[in-house]
């Protein structure tokens, strides 16, 4: 009997609460144009708010060396739009992500990885 209590002791002592630190920088969003920077991930489908049915162009922005990295038109219908990104193409740094008609209508910055 004493040998049981020491083995539940032993087993009681040794649990302990995990520590869960938070996680520092930027926080994934779906909801792209709602922060002003957010991180993206392979093939994560990313959401806006579309108020015409003009065309409409998707721009990825190189502010560094001021270069589009990459370009999508498209003809959306009106209200929440997604389209999926894929990032093994761009380079791992803070981009610019522009929606734009005729004018710019949203940016928000992208951090890849």
């Amino acid at each position: 009997m004493k040998k049981y209590l020491i083995f539940l002791l032993l087993i009681v002592l040794s649990c302990q609460k995990d520590e869960l630190e938070p996680i520092g920088g930027i926080e994934r969003e779906d909801m792209i144009f709602a922060v002003t920077e957010s991180k993206v991930v392979d093939g994560q489908t990313i959401f806006f708010n579309i108020l015409s049915e003009e065309e409409h162009t998707l721009i990825i922005f190189d502010e560094e060396t001021q270069s589009v990295v990459a370009k999508e038109s498209f003809q959306p219908r009106v209200g929440l739009f997604d389209r999926r990104i894929y990032t093994k193409s761009l380079p791992k740094k803070r981009l610019q992500l522009i929606l734009k008609t005729t004018e710019e209508l949203e940016k928000t910055y992208i951090n890849v990885d």
